[in-house]
């Protein structure tokens, strides 16, 4: 397989979108587009992308604007950097969108003719204990204006259309509980879902008087889905098969 940087990733307004190609050594059966989490980067991504180049998939990793080397102001100007990726990944054929967390829920507002979410960010509103870990426990990576942004950002990109287009939605069996709570709505207005979990490798509830104490496994275990080996495979055979049946349509 072949990593290189891509240095010809535009957004629409002509600002530069960093991100790293991992492909194939063989022809691609298709193209996936590859969404780091609030507060990540494109370099955290790269187990999710391996599991999809295993299976002949190529992959576009970019940083989305406050996040890594994307030196664009944070904000819903990712939905149009997330097409500019769609689009240049239709050039390997049918095209997936994978994500995890708020990755998750970009990839399922995509044009991608099919979609990964694990995890995604779509609750009705978020707990006492996660805006706590927002506030008080910042991402280096990515730069906003206030600790804790991401709620408004999620209220400025709106809701997850409803679509037919086949989805995967991917969870940890015991992810953040609010996060669970979202999943059957979410599934309701996407036709094309299917929703699993994630059981190997997780992280135990513990018993604790403290709330947030209680809530930090959950935490963990949402974060952590990028390199949970179940949780990669599952996206990888998933995402390759229904790629398959695209080329074949």
């Amino acid at each position: 397989m072949n990593l290189v940087r891509v240095k010809d990733l535009k957004a629409q307004d002509g600002h530069p979108i960093p991100a790293l190609l991992l492909a194939p050594d063989v022809p691609p059966r298709g193209g996936a587009l590859v969404i780091h989490p609030y507060g990540g980067t494109k370099e955290q991504m790269l187990g999710v992308a391996l599991g999809l180049v295993e299976k002949g998939i190529a992959c576009l990793l970019p940083d989305f604007c406050g996040h890594g080397e994307n030196r664009a102001e944070i904000g819903v100007g990712m939905l149009q950097e997330m097409e500019a990726g769609i689009h240049y990944t239709r050039r390997f054929g049918p095209t997936t969108a994978v994500g995890i967390s708020l990755g998750g829920r970009l990839a399922l507002m995509s044009s991608a003719d099919c979609m990964v979410a694990i995890s995604p960010a779509v609750v009705a509103e978020i707990s006492p204990q996660g805006k706590w870990m927002f506030e008080n426990f910042p991402s280096p990576a990515v730069r906003e204006p206030y600790s804790g942004y991401v709620t408004e950002l999620l209220d400025k990109l709106g809701p997850v259309p409803h679509h037919a287009r086949p989805c995967l939605l991917l969870y940890s069996e015991r992810d953040i509980p609010m996060i669970l709570e979202g999943a059957a709505g979410l599934k309701a207005g996407l036709s094309g879902a299917e929703l699993r979990f994630v059981t190997r490798d997780i992280r135990p509830d513990i018993k604790h008087d403290n709330g947030l104490v209680r809530y930090l496994p959950r935490w963990f275990n949402h974060g952590e889905l990028k390199f949970n080996a179940e949780c990669v495979e599952a996206a990888a055979e998933w995402a390759a098969a229904r790629l398959l049946q695209a080329q074949h349509a």
